[in-house]
């Protein structure tokens, strides 16, 4: 059999399609486990102080039905609850979220992944579903009065800016940074440091508050009946785990929207109801007096003192520049505080204790309100272009006060002559009227001033007509003598 001729062979090729590969990136089972190493060590941090206080009570009669594992269930609902789950027992449901507990697992986490630096810094975020997942196994899993998915959010939020923190940190993480303007960066670092700043600001008002109500503090503590010196304590780590809690309520305050102790309580520089309060002795340190609005001030001289800081240290050429600098400071800044004021809110039942907090939308609103005054304020007169631009304006101003001034002299200089004889002339009147009146105190006077004028025109006619007299002779003694010469 014959080939054809005319047969063709075609040869088609198939191109290659493109393979998309998922790979985790090298390290990320050791940035996992530092996640759950991170939870399994902050339940740990919850559940030993609570056996432990157990133990110390377990002899009370008051606790003879509780047994170990009852407080057990309960260390993990109190792990639950610190991460913003609300406990429910009965009817009644509870929520506090202790912030300086939040802040010491976000520095645990973040001490954990120290491990991971050796390796890709996209390692880090597989922290996130480690801590997660085991903080909500916990939660949970042992605990019995615990509404577990309320804790989802903070336990993505403490692992995630654990993890963000590491890779900002990390010095082989150039790849994942993009470039942001200057004024962005700028402004985000000044209001993350300048939130701190407030922090101190609203821990200092706090301290003297708990100076000031010592004694109120005092007897509520011993409202409590502490039976040892275990329980009191326990007492004061408890409260002082509320502590960056109650900074934020003081900022509220010093902002001037306030705080609830109540539904029916608010507390702030404009009121100050006198009415219960729950049995936890740092309410104590609530402000018994209204002393009105000016406290602001305080936060208005922060911002400006904020402005003068971004100036000399960070100011640019531009003005708009530094206008934005100040502005995302001041952003940032309450954007903090009310990601805060969210977590410091406490629910300690029903009713007028539903909820126990700050005004956090107008709290925040307000605090950006007066720190950006302040800021902007600062940075738009200071900065060289307004003072070149105010130097300007003045020097204009003052230029036209001597142009004005000049044509005023020069106006005055060639006045009308009608205006100088009408004035020449009322001023001859008004002299010759003060002689009039001078001299109209009697007769006698008028007389003789007549007759001294008299006198006076005599003898100036005798002066004259001797003198005539004198060159007559004189006139005529040359005619004589001149014949003879």
């Amino acid at each position: 059999m014959s080939e054809d001729p005319t047969a063709r062979t075609t040869v088609t090729t198939v191109s290659a399609r493109p393979t998309i590969r998922v790979a985790l990136p090298q390290g990320w089972a050791r940035s996992m486990l530092s996640g759950i190493e991170a939870a399994l060590l902050g339940w740990a941090l919850v559940v030993v102080p609570t056996l432990i206080a157990y133990a110390a009570v377990s002899s009370n009669q008051w606790m003879v039905s509780t047994t170990w594992e009852d407080a057990f269930h309960f260390a993990s609902d109190l792990w639950g609850a610190s991460l913003g789950a609300r406990v429910v027992s009965g009817d009644v449901s509870y929520r506090a979220v202790p912030l300086l507990f939040v802040l010491l697992l976000i520095g645990l986490t973040k001490l954990l992944l120290l491990q991971g630096r050796r390796f890709s810094p996209a390692s880090q975020w597989m922290a996130i579903p480690g801590f997660t997942v085991t903080a909500l196994l916990l939660a949970g899993g042992i605990g019995t009065n615990v509404s577990v998915w309320g804790a989802l959010p903070l336990a993505i939020m403490i692992p995630l800016i654990a993890a963000a923190w590491e890779v900002a940190l990390a010095p082989t993480s150039l790849e994942l940074r993009f470039e942001l303007p200057r004024w962005l960066s700028v402004g985000v670092r000044t209001g993350w440091r300048a939130s701190w700043a407030l922090a101190v600001y609203g821990g200092l008002f706090l301290l003297l508050s708990v100076i000031i109500s010592w004694s109120q503090i005092r007897g509520i503590h011993e409202l409590l009946l502490p039976t040892s010196m275990v329980d009191s304590i326990m007492i004061v780590l408890a409260q002082l785990l509320f502590i960056p809690n109650a900074i934020v309520w003081a900022l509220s305050w010093l902002s001037g929207p306030g705080f609830y102790l109540g539904s029916d309580a608010l507390h702030s520089p404009t009121s100050a109801p006198v009415g219960p309060i729950p049995a936890i002795p740092l309410f104590g340190a609530t402000p018994a007096s209204a002393p009105g609005n000016w406290v602001i001030l305080a936060l208005i001289v922060f911002g400006v003192a904020l402005g003068v800081y971004l100036r000399l240290r960070k100011g640019s050429e531009s003005l708009l520049d530094d206008l934005y600098q100040g502005g995302i400071a001041a952003v940032v800044i309450a954007a903090v505080y009310l990601v805060t004021s969210l977590g410091s809110a406490l629910v300690l039942g029903n009713g007028r204790l539903a909820f126990l907090g700050p005004r956090m939308l107008l709290s925040a609103l307000c605090l950006f309100t007066e720190v950006a005054c302040g800021v902007l304020v600062t940075v738009a007169l200071s900065h060289p272009v307004s003072v070149a631009w105010a130097r300007e304006l003045v020097g204009a101003g003052k230029a036209r006060v001597r142009e004005h001034r000049h044509h005023e002299a020069a106006a005055g200089a060639v006045a009308p002559a009608e205006l100088v004889s009408e004035t020449h002339s009322e001023d001859v009147l008004d002299e010759t009227a003060g002689d009039a009146v001078e001299n109209s105190d009697g007769v006698d006077g008028v007389d003789a001033r007549e007759d001294e004028a008299a006198e006076n025109v005599a003898d100036e006619t005798q002066v004259a007509e001797n003198s005539r007299d004198d060159a007559d002779a004189a006139q005529a003694s040359e005619e004589e003598d001149a014949p003879s010469n």
